[in-house]
């Protein structure tokens, strides 16, 4: 009986997976070249991301060899039409009522942030937008600089200097901690890495939990999104994790509310979690708009997500760089000396707009790194884009780190890392051939916060840290793991305080 039973619950299973991953193949023919999609999985087996042989940038940059700049990529059972050429990406990304953030990419959000402004569009979005993004702009976010960098120094007091001249192999965890910390202090003012349960299950652990099962079941393997999310739901770990984030950080705005409640209503908000509540409040009093606590919670969350994963991302990527690139660290190390900014010396806004190669150097990180390489669309209606059919529902992947790397957009090699491009011959690139935070109405909302945070943790870890590449007594040959962004693989370096 047992053994019947799963037989006819397998079959209705296997029956539901192929009728689902034909829905959208039947609505297309192969006019556009690209791999032949593979039942369930589509491209993501045949080019190896699943098996992690090779990352999505890089199987996109491989394709982009093979076929040209237009070709047609499976997610899964979802279709997508791949585009290497600034005018094509340019097309997309200026008509905004042709083509919205794309659908996969809300319900790949939607699973980790149901209510959070990547899982969201029309209306919903719109909404949302008008208390998050004021929040993200720079002036909102510069009264945080010397957080920041009290954070960066006991990252170095703590984590580095502590094995003074040592080789480091766990830079990318500590990177991620790191920012973990200054989100921490930005969003509530506290320390989330102080933070622990009686267990010893601590915020921290449970977002990189949430985080990595979430990329394990949706955003690497391609499979159905219902499925993914009903095994996340049988997921202990997964569950365990959602359950320790929504205690610590619903009750940082529960006490925020009350707060703001008891305090005369002129306070100046202290953190991005207040300004949050307080813009709240008074959109509500004024409008009767407003966002509930679950709705708060997966902004905040998202906001976290956004620290942990992509700025610490291209963290990780400046320490192996700077290890591989002494020349680099060098001239990033003379520019702070001729500011005077000695290991004892107080960066100052100031200071951080006045250096002109660490602005170099950190566009050229986000250049070379393939922290977000891709941008998704979506087509709301019909459409012809250089004599390319696109049909309503079609999603459009704008390869952002093809045209990173493209040398008809590029004056200087784009195969190399050489920050100094930025100085002279590639200061001002072509509209979309330098897009590290996406582009149009969909941009990423935190790229003002991401870059100041960047600056800051490049030029006060070299004003007192040294990155040297270890040879041939530990690994440190780069390579790439793909989660949500793409970040180095092996990462092994030896740390010199200066």
């Amino acid at each position: 009986m047992c053994f019947a039973t799963t037989i006819v619950l397998l079959s209705i299973f296997i029956l539901i997976v192929y009728v689902y991953s034909q829905l959208n193949r039947s609505n297309h023919t192969e006019k556009l070249p690209g791999i032949k999609p593979q039942w369930v999985f589509g491209n993501l087996y045949n080019t190896g991301i699943v098996s992690g042989r090779v990352t999505l940038p890089e199987a996109i940059a491989e394709l982009k060899e093979k076929y040209g700049d237009v070709f047609s990529f499976w997610f899964g059972p979802y279709y997508s039409i791949v585009l290497s050429r600034i005018d094509h990406v340019q097309h997309v990304l200026a008509d905004r009522h042709t083509y919205d953030i794309a659908e996969t990419t809300t319900r790949t959000f939607g699973i980790l942030f149901p209510r959070g402004l990547l899982a969201l569009r029309g209306d919903e979005w719109k909404r949302h937008a008008r208390f998050i993004l004021p929040m993200l702009k720079r002036a909102k976010v510069l009264p945080y600089l010397d957080t920041m960098i009290a954070c960066t120094d006991r990252f170095i007091d703590e984590k580095l200097a502590r094995q003074n001249g040592e080789i480091h192999t766990d830079l990318v965890e500590q990177s991620q901690r790191l920012l973990l910390d200054i989100i921490g202090f930005i969003a509530f003012d506290y320390d989330l890495d102080s933070l622990s349960s009686h267990d010893g299950y601590d915020l921290p652990h449970a977002f990189n939990d949430f985080v990595r099962l979430g990329n394990q079941f949706i955003l690497k393997n391609g499979i159905p999104f219902w499925l993914g999310k009903l095994i996340l739901r049988m997921s202990s770990k997964y569950q365990r994790a959602l359950r320790t984030m929504k205690h610590y950080v619903l009750n940082v705005i529960s006490e925020e509310q009350a707060r703001q409640q008891e305090e005369n209503s002129t306070t100046k908000p202290k953190n991005l979690v207040s300004s949050l509540v307080a813009a709240i409040k008074k959109e509500s009093s004024e409008r009767g708009t407003s966002l509930t606590p679950n709705e708060v919670f997966d902004e905040v969350s998202l906001l976290i997500l956004a620290g942990f994963e992509t700025t610490s991302t291209a963290l990780s990527w400046f320490i192996f760089y700077m290890s591989k690139y002494p020349e680099v660290q060098e001239k990033m190390k003379a520019e702070l000396k001729e500011h005077n900014l000695t290991p004892d010396m107080t960066l100052t806004k100031e200071m951080l707009d006045s250096m002109v190669y660490l602005d170099c150097l950190v566009k050229e990180i986000l250049r070379f790194s393939p922290i977000a390489p891709v941008v998704p669309r979506q087509a709301t209606c019909d459409d012809i884009i250089d004599g390319i059919e696109v049909k309503k529902g079609d999603k459009i992947v704008l390869a952002i780190q093809n045209l990173h790397r493209d040398p008809r957009y590029w004056k200087i090699d784009p195969s190399k890392f050489i920050p100094e491009r930025f100085l002279h011959e590639d200061k001002h690139p072509p509209h979309c051939a330098y897009m590290p935070f996406g582009g149009g109405h969909r941009a990423c909302a935190g790229q003002e916060l991401a870059l100041l945070e960047l600056k800051v943790l490049v030029a006060r870890l070299m004003q007192r840290v040294t990155f040297i590449d270890p040879g041939n007594e530990a690994n440190n040959s780069g390579g790439m793991i793909q989660r949500i962004t793409c970040y180095p693989k092996h990462v092994a370096v030896r740390v010199h305080l200066d």
